[in-house]
């Protein structure tokens, strides 16, 4: 079945070698419209929409535009981009990828938006896993690429338009844009110092995002941002999530809580196990990837997909074969012999929580490449906390995304803030990927994992690594 909003059309896609962007772009061309894509570089992304039917363009070249209906561009793109610029002169209207997702959700009569600081990734790929072994008509946008879905997910049809599911980004109040009816909200921070002033913001900007939304999936410690129905996920460890107190602003006589409880087993070789309850009813929970976040990330994914259909045992049987998500806790190859671990983290949470799933931090040899300037700066001091927990780490410089240089604080002003809260800690900076690969090849021997942590293009280095020879354990 065609879109009616994007069959026949003629779009442009400015910035397609992106994960969101190019999903965006598929969905584009199975949907009935011409596409034409371009990027900064070439990648794989480009020459699989290439075969997809999709027509792929150098970077600068403006002409492709002409007879456009419409250009939808990263947010990375910046507006003096030669296409947007071209646009512009001819009268084509232009998006940002935010404001076409929006465009593309109002197409369908059912939207589940998974937003939140850390996780929302992990959380929709299982939410679409589950479905998947469910049976349940679906279509996804996906911020990253599961294993064996990749970032569109069609399930029952060629388009079935009755559930659409993404993800929805903090990032510039983008998630704004979306009118959810069913929202889940995986947690908050201030991830995006370029965007918000401080937590307060945060919280007002998810809020919003909730505040028309009849249902919202979210941890208790969360449950103060929503007035309204909503159902409870009591973190791993936590007593008494089933009793009605501990939920901020949000009582019972305001709307319906259920509440599932997680409570955390031990697991066996590299499988991480719980229990996960629901009104007395309680089911065994499995993942192959370890780590307590992972799990609190599942809890969230099996009471979403239990509204969208799914029943709660089978929800949560469909997880012990979830594959994962590239980049996170990704096992990845192997060098002199050691394992390389690419993971996204960018964020110090996210990075403590790494590391406790990785652990023991003494046979961990890390390598970072930070996220943003304005973001290097703004938790300097964390960053240099939770890394300095290692003995010895590699630092790679900045992934500038959409900022310039002098827009905060670089990688050699985090190896001295490492330095100076923990001597303990060997810091190296490696001016490019060479010096970085050189590095990690000298020291690897010395520990049990390598593990690779940034959301730039420090992934480009997986093609260095050699293929794991060693079969995972559990």
């Amino acid at each position: 079945m065609n879109v009616p909003y994007l069959e026949g059309k003629r779009i442009h896609f400015a910035g397609a070698g992106g994960v969101s962007v190019s999903a965006l772009a598929e969905y584009a061309l199975r949907s009935g419209a011409e596409v034409s894509c371009s990027d900064k570089r070439g990648s794989a992304v480009l020459s699989r929409l290439a075969a997809l039917g999709a027509r792929v363009c150098e970077d600068d070249d403006a002409d492709i535009i002409e007879g456009c209906d419409l250009v939808v561009r990263s947010s990375a793109v910046p507006p003096d981009h030669p296409a947007l610029v071209r646009a512009a002169a001819l009268g084509i209207p232009a998006l940002e990828r935010h404001e076409f997702l929006a465009r593309v959700a109002e197409e369908f009569d059912f939207v589940a938006a998974v937003a939140g600081t850390h996780g929302k990734t992990t959380v929709t790929s299982m939410i679409a896993h589950i479905l998947r072994r469910e049976g349940v008509p679906f279509v996804a946008h996906i911020g990253g690429r599961p294993v064996g879905m990749g970032g569109l997910v069609v399930n029952g049809g060629d388009m079935p338009r009755s559930l659409f599911l993404t993800e929805a980004c903090e990032y510039g109040r983008h998630l704004t844009s979306l009118r959810p009816s069913l929202a889940v909200v995986t947690g908050m921070e201030c991830d995006h110092p370029d965007c918000y002033r401080d937590i307060s913001e945060v919280h007002a900007v998810f809020s919003e995002f909730l505040k028309d939304c009849p249902l919202a999936v979210l941890p208790e410690e969360c449950a103060f941002i929503c007035s309204h129905e909503h159902i409870d996920i009591c973190a791993p460890g936590h007593a008494g999530a089933g009793e009605s107190g501990g939920r901020g602003a949000v009582s019972g006589a305001e709307g319906r809580i259920c509440a599932y409880t997680l409570t955390r087993t031990l697991g066996c070789g590299s499988v991480h196990s719980g229990v996960l309850s629901r009104c007395g009813r309680e089911c065994a929970l499995s993942l192959p990837q370890p780590g307590a976040h992972m799990l609190t990330d599942a809890a969230l994914a099996v009471a979403a997909a239990c509204e969208l259909g799914a029943g709660f045992e089978s929800a949560c049987r469909a997880l012990a074969d979830f594959k994962g998500v590239e980049r996170r806790l990704e096992r990845a190859g192997s060098i002199e012999g050691v394992e390389v671990i690419f993971d996204y983290a960018h964020h110090p949470t996210e990075i403590a929580c790494t590391l406790d799933a990785v652990g023991p931090e003494g046979g961990i040899l890390a390598v970072f490449q930070p996220h943003t300037y304005s973001r290097t700066a703004a938790y300097m001091d964390a960053f240099a906390e939770v890394l300095g927990r290692l003995g010895r780490v590699i630092l790679m410089p900045v992934y500038a995304a959409r900022e310039q240089p002098g827009s905060g604080a670089d990688s050699r002003d985090l190896a001295r803030r490492i330095t100076e809260k923990n001597p303990h800690c060997g810091v190296y900076y490696a001016e490019n990927a060479d010096e970085a690969y050189d590095l990690v090849k000298l020291f690897a021997p010395e520990y049990d994992v390598v593990l690779m942590l940034g959301a730039g293009d420090i992934y480009d280095m997986k093609e260095r690594f050699a293929p794991l020879t060693r079969c995972p354990e559990g």
